[in-house]
């Protein structure tokens, strides 16, 4: 599967001093994914104490990464 960062992303990712690399294992092998709207996931890996949230778009055999950031604790969908 093919990881493409969008620009959004790019420069989320060098804000939040984030690795290309843990992203891409939070979307190729998540703990959780969750729906989210406009046909965006959002999936969860964690890292230590902290969830990596990845918001991406699936189209065909491409990821769209759309942003990511560290979160403490996530709702998770029952």
């Amino acid at each position: 599967m093919k990881i493409i960062f969008s620009d959004h992303s790019e420069i989320k990712i060098k804000q939040r001093e984030l690795s290309k690399e843990l992203i891409s294992k939070t979307v190729i092998a998540p703990d959780f994914i969750i729906p989210s709207y406009n046909n965006r996931e959002r999936a969860y890996k964690q890292f230590g104490k902290l969830y990596l949230e990845v918001i991406f778009v699936k189209e065909e055999e491409i990821l769209i990464i759309i942003t990511a950031h560290w979160v403490e604790k996530f709702k998770k969908l029952s």
